[in-house]
Protein backbone atom coordinates (compact mmCIF):
# COMPACT_ATOMS: atom_id res chain seq x y z
CA UNK A 1 0.00 0.00 0.00
CA UNK A 2 2.67 2.27 0.79
CA UNK A 3 4.45 1.99 -2.57
CA UNK A 4 1.06 2.39 -4.00
CA UNK A 5 0.98 5.65 -3.01
CA UNK A 6 4.42 6.37 -3.60
CA UNK A 7 3.92 5.67 -7.16
CA UNK A 8 0.82 7.43 -7.43
CA UNK A 9 2.06 10.64 -5.88
CA UNK A 10 5.03 10.74 -8.62
CA UNK A 11 2.15 10.69 -10.97
CA UNK A 12 0.10 13.36 -9.53
CA UNK A 13 3.52 14.96 -9.46
CA UNK A 14 4.51 14.46 -12.87
CA UNK A 15 1.18 15.77 -13.89
CA UNK A 16 1.28 18.98 -12.17
CA UNK A 17 4.67 19.34 -13.58
CA UNK A 18 3.31 18.75 -17.36
CA UNK A 19 0.79 21.38 -16.82
CA UNK A 20 2.81 24.03 -15.92
CA UNK A 21 4.88 22.90 -18.84
CA UNK A 22 1.73 23.02 -21.12
CA UNK A 23 0.85 26.61 -19.21
CA UNK A 24 4.27 28.37 -19.51
CA UNK A 25 4.31 27.00 -23.55
CA UNK A 26 1.09 28.83 -23.69
CA UNK A 27 2.06 31.59 -22.23
CA UNK A 28 5.39 32.01 -24.74
CA UNK A 29 3.11 31.56 -27.64
CA UNK A 30 0.90 33.89 -27.14
CA UNK A 31 2.98 36.95 -25.82
CA UNK A 32 4.98 36.02 -29.61
CA UNK A 33 1.51 36.78 -31.16
CA UNK A 34 0.69 39.63 -29.39
CA UNK A 35 4.37 40.84 -30.24
CA UNK A 36 4.78 40.08 -33.54
CA UNK A 37 4.52 43.45 -34.40
CA UNK A 38 6.92 44.40 -31.71
CA UNK A 39 10.20 41.72 -32.07
CA UNK A 40 12.14 40.74 -28.27
CA UNK A 41 14.78 42.31 -29.56
CA UNK A 42 13.51 45.87 -29.64
CA UNK A 43 12.48 45.28 -25.86
CA UNK A 44 15.86 43.74 -25.06
CA UNK A 45 17.33 46.97 -26.37
CA UNK A 46 14.81 49.12 -24.53
CA UNK A 47 15.53 47.44 -21.38
CA UNK A 48 19.50 47.55 -22.00
CA UNK A 49 19.22 51.54 -22.53
CA UNK A 50 16.81 51.91 -19.68
CA UNK A 51 19.38 49.74 -17.34
CA UNK A 52 22.42 51.79 -18.66
CA UNK A 53 20.18 55.18 -18.50
CA UNK A 54 19.86 54.33 -14.11
CA UNK A 55 23.40 53.29 -14.25
CA UNK A 56 24.78 57.08 -15.73
CA UNK A 57 21.77 58.59 -13.26
CA UNK A 58 23.25 56.47 -10.49
CA UNK A 59 26.70 57.64 -10.89
CA UNK A 60 25.55 61.12 -11.37
CA UNK A 61 23.71 60.54 -8.01
CA UNK A 62 26.61 59.56 -6.21
CA UNK A 63 29.03 62.29 -7.45
CA UNK A 64 26.64 64.90 -6.45
CA UNK A 65 26.46 62.97 -3.15
CA UNK A 66 29.74 63.05 -2.54
CA UNK A 67 30.76 66.50 -3.63
CA UNK A 68 27.56 68.77 -2.25
CA UNK A 69 26.67 66.54 0.49
CA UNK A 70 23.36 65.93 -1.30
CA UNK A 71 21.20 62.70 -0.99
CA UNK A 72 17.09 62.98 -0.79
CA UNK A 73 16.95 60.22 1.56
CA UNK A 74 19.37 60.81 3.72
CA UNK A 75 17.87 64.72 3.90
CA UNK A 76 14.55 63.32 4.75
CA UNK A 77 16.89 61.06 8.10
CA UNK A 78 18.70 64.17 9.06
CA UNK A 79 17.59 66.24 12.43
CA UNK A 80 16.70 69.66 12.24
CA UNK A 81 19.45 70.83 13.60
CA UNK A 82 21.34 69.93 11.05
CA UNK A 83 18.75 71.69 8.04
CA UNK A 84 18.83 74.62 9.81
CA UNK A 85 23.05 74.51 10.26
CA UNK A 86 22.70 73.99 6.60
CA UNK A 87 19.93 76.81 5.76
CA UNK A 88 22.25 79.20 8.05
CA UNK A 89 25.50 78.21 6.09
CA UNK A 90 24.12 79.67 2.95
CA UNK A 91 22.40 82.55 4.11
CA UNK A 92 25.69 83.60 5.99
CA UNK A 93 27.71 83.23 2.98
CA UNK A 94 24.82 85.25 0.80
CA UNK A 95 24.78 87.70 3.23
CA UNK A 96 29.12 87.75 3.54
CA UNK A 97 28.86 88.58 -0.35
CA UNK A 98 26.56 91.19 -0.26
CA UNK A 99 27.85 92.87 2.71
CA UNK A 100 31.75 92.80 1.13
CA UNK A 101 30.20 94.16 -2.20
CA UNK A 102 27.92 97.29 0.26
CA UNK A 103 31.35 98.11 1.49
CA UNK A 104 33.51 98.13 -1.18
CA UNK A 105 31.34 100.21 -2.52
CA UNK A 106 30.73 102.69 0.05
CA UNK A 107 34.27 102.86 0.33
CA UNK A 108 35.37 103.84 -3.18
CA UNK A 109 31.93 106.15 -4.23
CA UNK A 110 31.10 107.91 -0.27
CA UNK A 111 34.16 107.36 1.88
CA UNK A 112 34.58 110.72 3.57
CA UNK A 113 37.93 112.39 3.14
CA UNK A 114 39.30 110.16 0.26
CA UNK A 115 37.91 112.78 -2.50
CA UNK A 116 35.78 109.61 -3.42
CA UNK A 117 32.96 109.77 -6.10
CA UNK A 118 30.12 108.21 -8.40
CA UNK A 119 32.17 108.44 -12.27
CA UNK A 120 30.21 109.78 -15.06
CA UNK A 121 28.52 107.67 -17.75
CA UNK A 122 31.47 110.09 -19.86
CA UNK A 123 33.89 108.87 -17.79
CA UNK A 124 32.86 105.09 -18.76
CA UNK A 125 32.29 105.98 -21.93
CA UNK A 126 35.88 107.45 -22.40
CA UNK A 127 37.46 104.84 -20.94
CA UNK A 128 36.10 102.04 -23.22
CA UNK A 129 36.89 103.78 -25.98
CA UNK A 130 41.03 104.57 -25.10
CA UNK A 131 41.49 101.07 -23.58
CA UNK A 132 38.69 98.67 -24.95
CA UNK A 133 41.77 96.21 -26.43
CA UNK A 134 43.03 95.73 -22.46
CA UNK A 135 39.94 94.09 -21.80
CA UNK A 136 39.83 91.72 -25.00
CA UNK A 137 43.42 90.57 -24.06
CA UNK A 138 41.93 89.82 -20.29
CA UNK A 139 39.12 87.50 -22.55
CA UNK A 140 41.98 86.06 -24.34
CA UNK A 141 44.15 85.20 -20.97
CA UNK A 142 40.94 83.52 -19.98
CA UNK A 143 40.77 81.36 -22.60
CA UNK A 144 44.01 80.47 -22.90
CA UNK A 145 44.03 79.50 -19.61
CA UNK A 146 41.35 76.79 -20.42
CA UNK A 147 43.20 75.66 -23.48
CA UNK A 148 46.49 74.99 -21.19
CA UNK A 149 44.26 73.11 -19.38
CA UNK A 150 42.80 70.88 -22.03
CA UNK A 151 46.37 70.72 -23.31
CA UNK A 152 47.72 69.33 -19.90
CA UNK A 153 45.46 66.44 -20.00
CA UNK A 154 44.93 66.05 -23.59
CA UNK A 155 48.95 65.20 -23.07
CA UNK A 156 48.55 63.01 -20.43
CA UNK A 157 45.82 61.31 -22.07
CA UNK A 158 48.19 60.59 -25.34
CA UNK A 159 50.79 59.32 -22.85
CA UNK A 160 48.71 56.66 -21.11
CA UNK A 161 45.87 55.81 -24.02
CA UNK A 162 47.78 56.32 -27.05
CA UNK A 163 45.03 59.08 -28.42
CA UNK A 164 44.94 62.37 -27.03
CA UNK A 165 41.33 62.79 -27.14
CA UNK A 166 42.06 66.73 -27.38
CA UNK A 167 38.20 67.59 -27.35
CA UNK A 168 37.11 65.65 -24.97
CA UNK A 169 39.80 66.62 -22.71
CA UNK A 170 39.12 71.10 -23.47
CA UNK A 171 35.67 69.72 -22.35
CA UNK A 172 36.85 68.48 -19.30
CA UNK A 173 38.93 71.33 -18.61
CA UNK A 174 35.67 73.35 -18.91
CA UNK A 175 34.08 71.45 -16.76
CA UNK A 176 36.59 70.96 -14.73
CA UNK A 177 36.84 74.70 -13.79
CA UNK A 178 32.91 75.12 -13.42
CA UNK A 179 32.76 72.72 -10.72
CA UNK A 180 35.59 73.79 -9.16
CA UNK A 181 34.42 77.28 -9.39
CA UNK A 182 30.83 76.37 -7.85
CA UNK A 183 31.70 73.84 -5.05
CA UNK A 184 33.20 75.33 -1.75
CA UNK A 185 37.52 75.05 -1.78
CA UNK A 186 37.26 73.84 -5.04
CA UNK A 187 37.06 70.71 -4.14
CA UNK A 188 33.92 69.42 -6.78
CA UNK A 189 35.87 69.54 -10.27
CA UNK A 190 37.30 66.01 -9.91
CA UNK A 191 34.43 63.64 -9.82
CA UNK A 192 32.81 65.01 -12.44
CA UNK A 193 36.16 65.10 -14.67
CA UNK A 194 36.43 62.25 -14.20
CA UNK A 195 32.70 61.29 -14.57
CA UNK A 196 32.72 63.17 -18.50
CA UNK A 197 36.45 61.06 -18.98
CA UNK A 198 34.60 57.93 -18.73
CA UNK A 199 31.53 58.69 -20.71
CA UNK A 200 33.32 59.81 -23.68
CA UNK A 201 35.79 57.32 -24.81
CA UNK A 202 38.68 57.15 -22.38
CA UNK A 203 37.91 54.10 -19.48
CA UNK A 204 39.20 52.35 -16.99
CA UNK A 205 41.79 53.83 -14.42
CA UNK A 206 42.77 56.57 -17.08
CA UNK A 207 40.01 58.18 -16.95
CA UNK A 208 40.27 58.53 -12.88
CA UNK A 209 43.79 59.21 -12.65
CA UNK A 210 44.10 62.06 -15.36
CA UNK A 211 42.29 64.80 -12.96
CA UNK A 212 44.72 63.37 -10.14
CA UNK A 213 47.67 63.88 -12.25
CA UNK A 214 46.62 67.13 -13.20
CA UNK A 215 45.34 68.29 -9.87
CA UNK A 216 49.05 67.23 -8.65
CA UNK A 217 50.98 69.05 -11.15
CA UNK A 218 48.37 72.27 -10.65
CA UNK A 219 49.16 72.04 -7.14
CA UNK A 220 52.58 72.00 -7.09
CA UNK A 221 52.84 74.95 -9.22
CA UNK A 222 50.46 76.93 -7.67
CA UNK A 223 52.30 76.73 -4.12
CA UNK A 224 56.10 77.28 -5.87
CA UNK A 225 54.99 80.54 -7.69
CA UNK A 226 52.93 81.73 -4.19
CA UNK A 227 56.31 80.56 -2.65
CA UNK A 228 58.66 82.85 -4.99
CA UNK A 229 56.30 85.81 -4.63
CA UNK A 230 56.41 85.83 -0.88
CA UNK A 231 59.99 85.64 -1.11
CA UNK A 232 60.14 88.40 -3.55
CA UNK A 233 57.80 90.49 -1.76
CA UNK A 234 59.15 90.29 2.31
CA UNK A 235 62.79 90.82 0.32
CA UNK A 236 61.07 93.60 -1.71
CA UNK A 237 63.17 93.10 -4.79
CA UNK A 238 60.43 94.14 -7.65
CA UNK A 239 60.84 97.92 -5.35
CA UNK A 240 56.92 97.42 -4.48
CA UNK A 241 55.53 101.47 -3.66
CA UNK A 242 54.74 101.92 -0.03
CA UNK A 243 51.40 102.86 -1.27
CA UNK A 244 50.42 100.12 -3.02
CA UNK A 245 52.11 97.20 -0.35
CA UNK A 246 49.46 97.79 2.08
CA UNK A 247 48.45 95.31 5.26
CA UNK A 248 51.44 93.92 5.37
CA UNK A 249 52.04 91.61 7.90
CA UNK A 250 48.66 90.68 7.58
CA UNK A 251 48.61 89.82 3.94
CA UNK A 252 51.81 87.93 4.94
CA UNK A 253 50.71 85.53 7.40
CA UNK A 254 47.40 85.05 5.60
CA UNK A 255 49.49 84.09 2.51
CA UNK A 256 51.70 81.54 4.78
CA UNK A 257 48.94 79.99 6.12
CA UNK A 258 47.00 79.09 2.71
CA UNK A 259 50.56 78.30 1.30
CA UNK A 260 50.62 75.69 4.05
CA UNK A 261 47.31 74.59 3.27
CA UNK A 262 47.46 73.86 -0.07
CA UNK A 263 50.76 72.20 -0.04
CA UNK A 264 49.85 69.52 2.42
CA UNK A 265 48.71 67.25 -0.05
CA UNK A 266 51.56 67.53 -2.58
CA UNK A 267 54.49 67.52 -0.13
CA UNK A 268 52.61 63.98 1.25
CA UNK A 269 52.45 62.62 -2.00
CA UNK A 270 56.12 63.56 -2.47
CA UNK A 271 57.07 62.11 0.90
CA UNK A 272 54.84 58.99 -0.07
CA UNK A 273 57.29 58.26 -3.26
CA UNK A 274 60.06 58.75 -1.26
CA UNK A 275 59.28 57.32 2.32
CA UNK A 276 55.66 55.37 2.26
CA UNK A 277 56.17 54.13 5.99
CA UNK A 278 56.62 57.57 7.22
CA UNK A 279 54.37 59.61 5.46
CA UNK A 280 51.96 56.92 6.90
CA UNK A 281 52.78 57.39 10.38
CA UNK A 282 52.51 61.15 9.91
CA UNK A 283 49.08 60.87 8.55
CA UNK A 284 47.95 58.46 11.23
CA UNK A 285 49.69 60.65 14.22
CA UNK A 286 47.59 63.76 12.67
CA UNK A 287 44.34 62.43 12.35
CA UNK A 288 45.21 60.89 15.91
CA UNK A 289 45.70 64.25 17.52
CA UNK A 290 42.45 65.58 15.55
CA UNK A 291 40.06 62.75 17.28
CA UNK A 292 41.92 63.54 20.44
CA UNK A 293 40.81 67.04 19.74
CA UNK A 294 37.50 66.48 18.45
CA UNK A 295 38.19 67.40 15.18
CA UNK A 296 38.03 64.25 13.60
CA UNK A 297 35.18 62.22 14.23
CA UNK A 298 36.40 58.81 13.14
CA UNK A 299 40.21 58.94 12.97
CA UNK A 300 40.84 54.98 11.24
CA UNK A 301 38.34 55.95 8.80
CA UNK A 302 39.99 58.81 7.77
CA UNK A 303 43.68 58.09 7.84
CA UNK A 304 42.31 55.01 5.66
CA UNK A 305 40.85 57.20 3.41
CA UNK A 306 43.76 59.93 3.07
CA UNK A 307 45.91 57.31 2.90
CA UNK A 308 44.19 55.62 0.30
CA UNK A 309 44.11 59.62 -2.49
CA UNK A 310 47.75 59.58 -1.31
CA UNK A 311 48.67 56.12 -2.75
CA UNK A 312 46.42 57.20 -6.23
CA UNK A 313 48.02 60.38 -6.41
CA UNK A 314 51.67 58.69 -5.85
CA UNK A 315 50.56 56.15 -8.79
CA UNK A 316 49.83 58.65 -11.14
CA UNK A 317 52.57 61.40 -10.22
CA UNK A 318 55.17 58.01 -10.97
CA UNK A 319 53.49 57.06 -14.07
CA UNK A 320 54.31 61.15 -15.50
CA UNK A 321 58.07 60.59 -14.24
CA UNK A 322 58.34 57.77 -16.70
CA UNK A 323 58.42 60.57 -19.36
CA UNK A 324 60.31 63.03 -18.53
CA UNK A 325 58.61 65.35 -21.73
CA UNK A 326 55.60 64.87 -20.56
CA UNK A 327 56.13 65.32 -16.99
CA UNK A 328 57.84 68.84 -17.85
CA UNK A 329 55.03 69.84 -20.52
CA UNK A 330 52.43 69.49 -17.44
CA UNK A 331 54.33 71.69 -15.38
CA UNK A 332 54.94 74.00 -17.96
CA UNK A 333 51.32 74.26 -18.98
CA UNK A 334 50.21 74.26 -15.04
CA UNK A 335 52.68 77.82 -14.63
CA UNK A 336 50.84 79.27 -18.17
CA UNK A 337 47.69 78.30 -16.68
CA UNK A 338 48.05 80.36 -13.56
CA UNK A 339 50.51 82.89 -15.29
CA UNK A 340 47.26 83.80 -17.67
CA UNK A 341 44.79 84.13 -14.57
CA UNK A 342 47.12 86.28 -12.86
CA UNK A 343 47.26 88.48 -15.76
CA UNK A 344 43.40 88.99 -16.20
CA UNK A 345 43.78 91.02 -12.93
CA UNK A 346 46.72 93.20 -14.72
CA UNK A 347 44.93 93.88 -18.11
CA UNK A 348 41.82 94.51 -16.24
CA UNK A 349 43.83 96.98 -14.06
CA UNK A 350 45.39 98.68 -17.21
CA UNK A 351 42.29 99.38 -18.63
CA UNK A 352 40.71 101.23 -16.06
CA UNK A 353 44.15 103.46 -16.27
CA UNK A 354 46.06 101.71 -13.46
CA UNK A 355 48.86 102.61 -11.98
CA UNK A 356 47.78 106.60 -12.01
CA UNK A 357 50.02 108.56 -9.79
CA UNK A 358 50.86 105.59 -7.66
CA UNK A 359 54.52 105.93 -8.24
CA UNK A 360 54.85 109.79 -7.75
CA UNK A 361 54.06 110.67 -11.73
CA UNK A 362 56.74 108.43 -12.79
CA UNK A 363 55.69 105.71 -15.18
CA UNK A 364 57.35 102.34 -14.75
CA UNK A 365 58.48 100.06 -17.23
CA UNK A 366 55.61 97.92 -18.87
CA UNK A 367 57.58 94.46 -17.40
CA UNK A 368 58.39 95.77 -14.14
CA UNK A 369 54.76 96.85 -14.00
CA UNK A 370 53.35 93.37 -14.81
CA UNK A 371 55.52 91.26 -12.37
CA UNK A 372 54.49 93.35 -9.59
CA UNK A 373 51.03 92.48 -10.04
CA UNK A 374 51.68 88.95 -10.78
CA UNK A 375 53.15 88.77 -7.53
CA UNK A 376 51.06 90.73 -5.96
CA UNK A 377 47.91 88.25 -7.56
CA UNK A 378 49.93 84.81 -6.59
CA UNK A 379 49.85 86.02 -2.56
CA UNK A 380 46.28 87.42 -3.37
CA UNK A 381 45.19 83.82 -4.63
CA UNK A 382 47.23 81.97 -1.74
CA UNK A 383 45.82 83.80 0.89
CA UNK A 384 42.03 83.52 0.20
CA UNK A 385 42.67 79.63 -0.67
CA UNK A 386 41.47 78.21 2.85
CA UNK A 387 38.40 80.80 2.65
CA UNK A 388 35.26 78.17 2.34
CA UNK A 389 33.11 79.87 0.22
CA UNK A 390 32.60 78.80 -3.35
CA UNK A 391 35.35 80.79 -5.82
CA UNK A 392 36.57 82.39 -2.76
CA UNK A 393 33.82 84.88 -3.00
CA UNK A 394 33.91 87.97 -0.70
CA UNK A 395 37.34 87.73 0.66
CA UNK A 396 39.22 88.11 -3.29
CA UNK A 397 36.61 90.52 -3.68
CA UNK A 398 37.74 92.55 -0.64
CA UNK A 399 41.38 91.98 -0.93
CA UNK A 400 41.80 92.78 -4.50
CA UNK A 401 40.17 95.82 -3.82
CA UNK A 402 42.05 97.28 -0.65
CA UNK A 403 45.41 95.68 -2.54
CA UNK A 404 44.64 97.99 -6.02
CA UNK A 405 42.63 100.93 -4.84
CA UNK A 406 45.53 102.91 -3.85
CA UNK A 407 46.60 102.99 -7.45
CA UNK A 408 43.22 103.76 -9.43
CA UNK A 409 41.41 107.10 -9.99
CA UNK A 410 38.50 107.76 -7.49
CA UNK A 411 35.49 106.13 -8.38
CA UNK A 412 37.11 103.19 -10.70
CA UNK A 413 38.10 100.61 -7.95
CA UNK A 414 34.82 99.16 -7.32
CA UNK A 415 34.12 98.55 -11.38
CA UNK A 416 37.85 97.39 -11.93
CA UNK A 417 36.93 94.69 -8.92
CA UNK A 418 33.93 93.74 -10.63
CA UNK A 419 35.16 93.32 -13.97
CA UNK A 420 37.89 91.37 -12.74
CA UNK A 421 35.75 89.05 -10.96
CA UNK A 422 33.58 89.19 -14.18
CA UNK A 423 36.46 87.25 -16.06
CA UNK A 424 38.26 85.59 -13.15
CA UNK A 425 35.13 84.05 -11.96
CA UNK A 426 31.52 84.72 -13.03
CA UNK A 427 32.38 84.12 -17.08
CA UNK A 428 34.16 80.58 -16.37
CA UNK A 429 30.87 79.82 -14.56
CA UNK A 430 28.62 81.10 -17.09
CA UNK A 431 30.90 79.25 -20.46
CA UNK A 432 30.86 76.07 -17.93
CA UNK A 433 26.98 75.79 -17.30
CA UNK A 434 26.45 77.06 -20.70
CA UNK A 435 28.39 74.18 -22.33
CA UNK A 436 27.68 71.56 -19.98
CA UNK A 437 24.07 71.93 -20.46
CA UNK A 438 24.08 71.86 -24.08
CA UNK A 439 26.58 68.95 -24.05
CA UNK A 440 23.69 67.11 -22.12
CA UNK A 441 21.14 67.64 -24.57
CA UNK A 442 23.37 66.14 -26.80
CA UNK A 443 24.18 62.79 -25.06
CA UNK A 444 20.50 62.24 -24.84
CA UNK A 445 19.87 62.84 -28.27
CA UNK A 446 22.69 60.58 -29.38
CA UNK A 447 21.24 58.05 -27.17
CA UNK A 448 17.31 58.34 -28.47
CA UNK A 449 18.60 58.13 -31.94
CA UNK A 450 20.85 55.08 -31.18
CA UNK A 451 17.88 53.41 -30.13
CA UNK A 452 15.38 54.35 -32.53
CA UNK A 453 18.47 53.31 -35.17
CA UNK A 454 18.46 50.05 -33.42
CA UNK A 455 14.69 49.79 -33.33
CA UNK A 456 14.53 50.24 -36.73
CA UNK A 457 17.19 47.33 -37.83
CA UNK A 458 15.53 45.00 -35.17
CA UNK A 459 12.58 45.84 -37.17
CA UNK A 460 13.62 45.39 -40.53
CA UNK A 461 15.45 41.95 -39.31
CA UNK A 462 12.38 40.41 -38.30
CA UNK A 463 9.81 41.09 -41.19
CA UNK A 464 9.95 38.10 -43.11
CA UNK A 465 8.86 38.35 -47.00
CA UNK A 466 6.44 36.08 -48.49
CA UNK A 467 8.86 34.80 -50.88
CA UNK A 468 10.69 33.77 -48.00
CA UNK A 469 8.04 32.19 -46.34
CA UNK A 470 7.56 29.60 -50.11
CA UNK A 471 10.88 29.17 -49.99
CA UNK A 472 11.11 27.77 -46.58
CA UNK A 473 8.37 25.63 -47.27
CA UNK A 474 9.78 24.35 -50.28
CA UNK A 475 13.17 23.50 -48.46
CA UNK A 476 10.88 21.67 -45.56
CA UNK A 477 8.78 19.58 -48.32
CA UNK A 478 11.04 18.90 -51.59
CA UNK A 479 9.52 18.25 -54.80
CA UNK A 480 10.04 14.31 -55.65
CA UNK A 481 12.79 13.77 -58.29
CA UNK A 482 12.57 11.36 -61.31
CA UNK A 483 14.63 8.57 -59.44
CA UNK A 484 11.79 8.62 -57.57
CA UNK A 485 8.77 8.01 -59.66
CA UNK A 486 10.88 5.21 -61.61
CA UNK A 487 10.96 3.42 -59.04
CA UNK A 488 7.46 4.05 -57.65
Amino acid sequence: MAEKKKISSKIKDYQTKEKKARKELLDVINTEIDNSKKPKEVNIVKADFVEAKSKKSSAKTMVVERVWGVNKEKDAIISKKQRIFKRLFTAAFIVFVVGVLIYTAYNDFFAPGENRKIPEWSDFKALLIDSWYYLVVALLCLLGGLLAKGSKLAIMCKKMTGKAHFKTCFETGIIGTYYNNITPLAVGGQPFEIYHLSKHGVHGGVASSLPIAAYITNQLSFVSLGGISLGLYTSNVLKLPSSLAVFTDAFTVMTIIGMACCSVMPLLVLLFCFMPKTCSKIVQFVMYLGGKLRIVRDPKKTTIKTIKVIIQNAECLKQLSKSQFILLSSFFLSFLEHILNASIAFFVLLAFTFPGELFGGANPSFELLYLQVLQICFMLFLSVSFIPTPGNSGAADLSFFNLFKQGLPAGFAFPAMAVWRFFSFYSSIIIGFTFASIKKKNDKKREANAVEQTSKNNEQQVEVKPNDTNDQITSLNPTPSKTDDATN
